[in-house]
């Protein structure tokens, strides 16, 4: 199971069935998966194979996926994890979806900042994004967290 990371607003934990309707309220919103690599969330049945899928890729090492807790009312206002990983385990891919009620708030940047610190722990030297061209705020917040574009990919050594 993933450490609980610490931040001053975000509680970086692990994801949780009691976290569906936090989860739906995220994955079931167009505007929040305009962008994301799956489809809007129609179900609770579809969280609950999310779920299985997330428990299922933490046991085989391939992806460390972390609910995004408000501090303040431990609501889970997003995901994040590190996937993808090298040969090496030293470079892996980031991936990260708020709700779209707490975007330009602060949120996902100091979410991804805890997020890279354990990543430097773990040994991991390289992270990468892959960020579709129209979403500007997921560009915006990967270059201002030192990510550099790199013929299309968002790559950052820490």
């Amino acid at each position: 199971m993933n450490p609980e990371l610490l931040g001053s607003r975000v509680t970086l934990r692990a994801i949780t069935a009691h976290d569906a309707d936090d989860l739906f309220e995220i994955y079931g919103d167009s505007q929040t998966m305009e962008f994301a690599s799956d489809a809007v969330f129609t179900s609770q049945d579809m969280i609950q194979q999310m779920l299985e899928s997330v428990a299922r890729l933490e046991k085989s090492g391939e992806s460390l996926e972390w609910a995004i807790a408000d501090k303040s009312t431990n609501k889970v206002i997003g995901t994040c994890g590190l996937h993808t990983f090298s040969d090496s385990g030293q470079a892996c891919e980031v991936g990260c979806l708020l709700n779209s009620d707490y975007w330009r708030q602060g949120y996902m940047s100091e979410a991804l900042s805890v997020l890279f610190l354990h990543a430097k722990s773990l040994g991991i030297t390289k992270l990468y994004a892959d960020i579709d061209d129209g979403n500007f705020r997921s560009r915006a917040l990967f270059k201002k967290l030192g990510f550099n574009n790199q013929n299309g990919q968002f790559q950052l050594t820490i």
